[in-house]
């Protein structure tokens, strides 16, 4: 996500999103970057993050910023060159590697086994210990927004990505195993979002349309639920997440409202199979007949079965972007909501559902007075290009290595 860039206005802001178990809150911006902790969001009366230049290094105007979980690995993605990923130590300030490619980078993902690289007609996927490309999925659909995810669970490297140009389906692809699992249409029109829940089971999409999100498990493809996120207009679906107890599903949008979903089963749901039964056959003439007339049937089924939103939250106005996540602490569920206006905004999540009240509001960005700026250091390549890394859980643990990919 690239944006023009002054001195006066939020622009300074190219990049925000939270890291794969929401803990922490990344934002880059014109000269570097800032991790903020949601935890101190909802905590603190002042927020306090962490942060780097790196003009020292020439990446400024930072595009990309991803962070492996609380670690000190992230990338970094610089405007100087859009199509090299730079994967960056930021506690000894060193590049471990880089990688160039022959188009730009739209999103990277990571978890503990794999970095995964999404081009819009191709998807790199790398090993995290030694940096080395595993293996290439070339000549994917054209994929011009980088809609890609990757489940965050250890052992467990699950890649989501279109299947298609001309409808909304979903292809999952093993980056363990290196092999595909199953693609299934999700949506009639094309994909603008989708994520995996943090189990790695169940996965959340949205399309182009935005106007409906569905729920399939995974890696079958069923769809579990499906709701209307509010009126008929269209609307930009910029972000979805899961409660880390999949109970929850959060969507934030080029609008002002953020809805949460629940996700339980209507009732009567566990009874009796030969309900079920009944329900998968009716689904069976639906699929049926819908060959016949797509259009005609889908939106009939929407009508039938897709539900409201159980709460919904409140900006003070639309962004340019926004990213949402919903947060557990203290054995409580907020949503949180980080713009591209350099601001932060927490929502406890009432029990009962309803328009959520706004309990925090926080100045995010290179503007806030209270963040720890780190000094430009003499950050550089290493040349040892042998070593490994040896311990992820350890955020002081990562060896410098070197490694550059033409």
């Amino acid at each position: 996500m690239s944006a023009s860039n002054t001195d006066d206005t939020p622009e300074t802001i190219n990049y925000i999103g939270f890291n794969q178990d929401s803990k922490i809150i990344s934002v880059g911006h014109k000269e570097g970057y800032m991790f903020y902790k949601t935890a101190d969001i909802l905590e603190n009366s002042t927020l306090t993050c962490e942060g780097q230049s790196l003009n020292h290094l020439g990446l400024n105007n930072c595009l990309i910023i991803e962070r492996l979980f609380s670690s000190a690995l992230m990338v970094v993605i610089s405007q100087k060159d859009p199509r090299v990923l730079h994967v960056y130590h930021f506690t000894s300030k060193n590049i471990i590697c880089d990688h160039r490619f022959n188009k730009s980078i739209l999103t990277v993902r990571l978890n503990r086994d794999r970095i995964v690289v999404c081009l819009e007609d191709c998807i790199y996927i790398y090993n995290l210990k030694d940096m080395k490309m595993m293996h290439n999925i070339m000549d994917t659909p054209m994929n011009k927004l980088g809609v890609v995810d990757l489940t965050s669970k250890p052992g467990n490297a699950l890649i989501a990505y279109p299947g298609s140009t001309d409808t909304g389906s979903v292809h999952l692809f093993d980056a363990i195993n290196l092999s595909s699992v199953n693609t299934f249409v999700a949506h009639e029109g094309t994909l603008a979002c989708l994520k995996f829940n943090q189990d790695g089971n169940m996965i959340a999409t949205a399309s182009t349309k935005g106007t409906v999100i569905r729920v399939y498990s995974v890696p079958t493809g069923t769809r579990m639920f499906e709701f209307r996120r509010g009126v008929s207009r269209c609307v930009t679906i910029y972000s979805l997440c899961f409660s880390c107890d999949s109970k929850y599903l959060a969507s934030s949008s080029n609008t002002e409202t953020v809805h949460v979903f629940k996700l339980e089963k209507p009732e009567g749901d566990d009874k009796p199979e030969a309900a079920n039964e009944s329900a998968g056959w009716f689904d069976t003439i639906n699929k049926t007949i819908s060959a016949y007339m797509p259009t005609q049937v889908l939106q009939v089924s929407e009508f039938m079965t897709t539900e409201r939103s159980f709460a919904t939250a409140k900006l003070p106005g639309a962004t340019r972007t926004n990213q949402v996540a919903l947060v557990s602490n203290k054995n409580q569920q907020y949503v949180m909501a980080a713009t591209s206006d350099g601001f932060v905004y927490a929502y406890r999540l009432d029990p009962e559902g309803g328009e959520l009240d706004l309990i925090k509001q926080h100045r995010i960005g290179p503007k806030t007075e209270s963040c720890r700026i780190s000094p430009l250091g003499t950050g550089g390549k290493s040349s040892d290009s042998n070593q490994t890394v040896p311990n992820m859980d350890d955020p002081d643990d990562f060896p410098p290595m070197s490694h550059t990919s033409g």
